[in-house]
C-alpha cells in the first residue's frame, strides 16, 4: 500500500493537495487533537477520502503543542507502517500547530522521508529538502551502551561511581565517555539535592526518540 501522512489543524485544504497530487495511494494517516474545529476539517478530509476509495486513520494527538510527545506518536506510526510493508509516498507537515509541524519535520529528518509544505494562500504543494540525520550513528557502541543503561535507570540518576560499578566498567572509562557525551550536550551532570558534593549523571527524555529507546 501506498501511504501519505499528514498533521491536520483546522482547514482541510492544506492537506487535499498532496492527497489529490500522489498517485496510487491507497492509505491516509492522519495526525490530529481534539479541537471541534480539527475534527470538522477531519470529517472532511474522511468525505473526500471516501469518494477516492482511500482508507483514512487517525492518530490523536493530546497536546498539539507537546512536540515530544507528537514526534513519537509520529515516528511511532511510520515504523508501524513501514514494518507492515507498507511505502510512505509523502509527509504533509502544513496543517496543525507550529510545534506538531516542527515534530513532522524532525521525524521526516530522523527516518529519511519526502516533506511538503502546503502555502498557507494559493495552496500550493513546496516541497522541502529531504534531510537524513540518524542520531545513533554519531556515537559509538560504547556510549551508546552506556546511555542505554542510563535511561533504563532514570528513575534513579547515578554518580559516574555508581553508574561504573551499576555496569561493571572501569571509573576511568566511564569517566571518558560522560565527558564526551557532556561535551556533545548528551547528557547532564546536575548536583545532587541531598549531598551538593555529588554529580548526578542526567539525560533528557528526548533521548528516547533520537536514539530509539524503550
Amino acid at each position: 500500500m501506498v501511504a501519505i501522512l499528514g498533521t491536520l489543524g483546522f482547514r482541510a485544504k492544506s492537506l487535499l493537495p498532496t492527497l489529490e497530487s500522489t498517485p496510487s495511494v491507497d492509505q491516509v494517516v492522519v495526525f490530529c487533537n481534539d479541537h471541534p474545529r480539527a475534527l470538522q476539517a477531519l470529517a472532511e478530509i474522511r468525505g473526500v477520502c471516501s469518494v477516492m476509495g482511500v482508507h483514512i486513520d487517525r492518530v490523536a494527538i493530546p497536546d498539539a503543542f507537546d512536540l515530544l510527545q507528537a514526534a513519537k506518536a509520529m515516528r511511532s506510526q511510520v515504523q508501524k507502517l513501514r514494518k507492515g510493508g507498507d511505502e510512505i509516498a509523502v509527509f504533509n507537515i502544513a496543517g496543525g500547530t507550529k510545534m506538531m509541524s516542527a515534530a513532522a519535520l524532525l521525524v521526516c529528518a530522523m527516518e529519511g522521508l519526502n516533506s511538503v509544505y502546503v502555502h498557507d494562500e494559493t495552496y500550493r504543494e513546496i516541497p522541502l529538502p529531504l534531510l537524513r540525520v540518524d542520531y545513533s550513528q554519531l556515537l559509538t557502541p560504547a556510549q551508546k551502551e552506556i546511555l542505554t543503561f542510563i535511561w533504563k535507570n532514570r528513575e534513579h540518576p547515578m554518580t559516574q561511581v555508581e553508574l561504573a560499578q551499576g555496569m561493571g566498567k572501569h571509573k576511568a572509562t566511564i569517566n571518558h565517555h560522560i565527558q564526551m557525551l557532556e561535551v556533545n550536550n548528551i547528557v547532564r551532570l546536575v548536583e545532587d539535592p541531598l549531598d551538593r558534593r555529588k554529580k548526578m549523571v542526567t539525560v533528557d527524555d528526548a533521548l528516547e526518540l533520537m536514539l530509539g529507546l524503550d
